[in-house]
């Protein structure tokens, strides 16, 4: 890691034991007893770096979904424990080349994070500035290692940036109620429950997310929870009456609509087809 930290060799607004205190603490949780069949780590140093060659672009918007809401407020703790909590970083594999994936995965990530730190109020010539730093290193690295460690400084600098220089502290209230659902999505989300939680009315929050999001709060609860039982039905041997509760349906039967609708096919057809294609 220190060799790494030193081939960098720029001025950050991110100390070097700021970024290693980083790297320590998304690493030091338990990953233990997880099941790293199906991923291809790059990093023995950092564990949250890797590539899951079987997930769909929606799983790793979600992901990028809340990584922009942690910068855009300029939330460097939250996004550090959202890190450590949710799961490794996904990427969707672009090359056989791990150096030529870690700079693909690097640019990627830019675009991701000068929109969000333009949310954030941070000019957008600035978050440029910060994330051509991080572009020119991976592109000029060869060391494949350091391709991939690049991404947890550019979005921890980007978020600290944001926390000191944005001009307008935009902080949607759609980010909140999105942080909320996804760490509460197997109990009741409807508008009342979620707004009460937030200290808005039930109105403001409907109005207001519509409005921030171009979707309703509820048409974004069901997609999410779709997108979870997805993930349930291709990871788990769960029943599909366990796959309903997990995600939150008030129902079996509710669950097999709203997925049908959404998908196109029933949740046992989607397992169904996996197994098939595998």
């Amino acid at each position: 890691m220190d060799d790494s930290i030193e081939e960098m060799g720029y001025d950050t607004l991110l100390t070097e034991q700021e970024i290693i205190d980083a790297i320590r603490f998304v690493n030091d949780s338990d990953k233990e007893d997880e099941d790293y069949s199906q991923i291809v780590t790059y990093s023995k140093r950092m564990y949250f770096i890797a590539v899951n060659t079987n997930v769909s672009s929606r799983e790793i918007a979600e992901q990028y979904e809340g990584y922009s809401s942690y910068i855009s407020r300029g939330d460097t703790d939250g996004l550090l424990r959202f890190m450590r909590v949710d799961m490794p970083l996904m990427e969707m594999r672009t090359s056989e080349d791990p150096l030529l994936q870690g700079r693909s995965a690097v640019a990627f990530m830019a675009s991701i994070c000068v929109e969000a730190a333009r949310r954030g109020g941070l000019p957008v010539g600035r978050a440029f500035a910060i994330t051509q730093n991080y572009l020119s290193l991976a592109n000029e690295t060869s060391n494949e290692e350091l391709a991939h460690y690049l991404m947890l400084p550019m979005m921890l600098e980007l978020t600290k940036a944001v926390e000191l220089e944005g001009q307008v502290r935009a902080n949607p209230l759609s980010h909140h109620a999105k942080d909320y659902a996804r760490t509460h999505l197997s109990e009741p989300l409807d508008g009342g429950t979620v707004a009460s939680a937030l200290g808005v009315s039930r109105k403001t929050l409907c109005s207001r997310f519509k409005q921030e999001t171009g979707e309703t709060f509820a048409g974004y609860v069901r997609r999410l929870r779709v997108e979870r039982a997805r993930r349930l039905l291709d990871t788990t041997d769960f029943e599909i009456a366990q796959v309903a509760y997990q995600t939150g349906f008030s129902s079996q039967s509710h669950f097999q609509t709203v997925f049908k609708d959404l998908v196109g096919v029933t949740p046992r057809e989607w397992r169904l087809r996996e197994i098939h294609d595998i």
